[in-house]
């Protein structure tokens, strides 16, 4: 039981990540009902993900039912990606694509004029 218990501490919370590399444009969402969104934009290359994500602590690993772009390189089967500290690290196209956790901005309230 401690240890599922340290597993869960060490896991990434589910968050929106992205990447601020040169040349690399990149996103990961991480939702908390193990579902993700990714895109890539990395030289000529353009890609895009969704399925699900599962993490053991050390690696998130991410699963595609959906995959599209992917230029000579497999689609997502439990595609790994290291736990360093908060951020996550992917291993694509020859190099390692950084993502760290970006906080979004509250919604705005759209419904401003019901509260009067």
């Amino acid at each position: 039981m401690a240890a599922l218990l340290l597993v869960a501490a060490d896991a990434p919370p589910a968050g929106f990540y992205v990447s601020n590399q040169m040349e690399i444009g990149a996103a990961l969402e991480l939702d908390s009902d193990g579902k993700f969104q990714y895109q890539l934009d990395y030289g000529a290359v353009s890609e895009s993900a969704e399925g699900s994500w599962s993490s053991d602590g050390a690696n998130v690993y991410l699963t595609a039912t959906k995959m599209v772009g992917a230029y000579k390189s497999p689609n997502f089967t439990r595609q790994p990606l290291k736990i360093d500290g908060d951020r996550l690290l992917l291993s694509r196209y020859d190099t390692v694509i950084r993502f760290e956790r970006e906080e979004l901005p509250a919604p705005a309230n759209k419904n401003k004029n019901l509260e009067k």
